[in-house]
């Protein structure tokens, strides 16, 4: 017989010595957390941020959605399948393109994400209880700069990725 208890650690881990090793340690640490499976999902985690990009942008082709995830279109389409299997997602027509459909969340599909998401709220909030009301604020705005930060690093990281291409693609012409 199994036991549900977790295994003991021979050490104790490490407090991080920088801010940098903090917050990788906690995105393993809630990755892992938030990936679980929680009492009344209906859906793999993995299937979230699918829903989650659709019920915000609208209807979409899989080919861009697969684009903006930034996966491959055969395993964003077999995901999506799977998710229209299920009821969360419907096929609509292209406005653009009649030959072409588009997806997007069906009423089923936003009851199953917001579920999903008030249940890792749920777990997030829990590991907060401890934090005052100030120090929750305090880290609302510093965690809010670093994801601003990190968002204006991949908008530079992709200027600089297709400037770098349209260089190498005019020298190539040219030669």
């Amino acid at each position: 017989m199994q036991s549900s208890t977790p295994p003991l650690l021979a050490e104790p881990i490490p407090a991080p010595e920088t801010a940098e090793d903090a917050l990788m340690s906690l995105m393993m640490a809630l990755g892992r957390r938030l990936r679980q499976k929680q009492p009344g999902d209906a859906v793999d985690f993995s299937a979230f941020p699918i829903l989650k990009l659709l019920s915000h942008q609208g209807p979409m082709r899989v080919s861009a959605l697969a684009q903006v995830i930034g996966l491959d279109a055969s395993t964003v389409s077999r995901h999506v399948k799977q998710l229209e299997d299920r009821g969360l997602l419907e096929r609509t027509e292209d406005p653009d393109d009649r030959r072409a459909s588009q997806v997007t969340v069906s009423e089923q599909g936003s009851s199953c994400l917001s579920a999903g998401f008030a249940a890792r709220r749920g777990v997030i909030s829990h590991a907060l209880d401890e934090l005052s009301a100030d120090e929750r604020e305090t880290l609302r705005d510093l965690v809010s700069r670093v994801v601003e930060s990190l968002l204006h690093q991949a908008i530079q990281h992709d200027e600089h990725t297709q400037h770098t291409q349209h260089t190498e693609d005019t020298e190539n012409r040219t030669s």
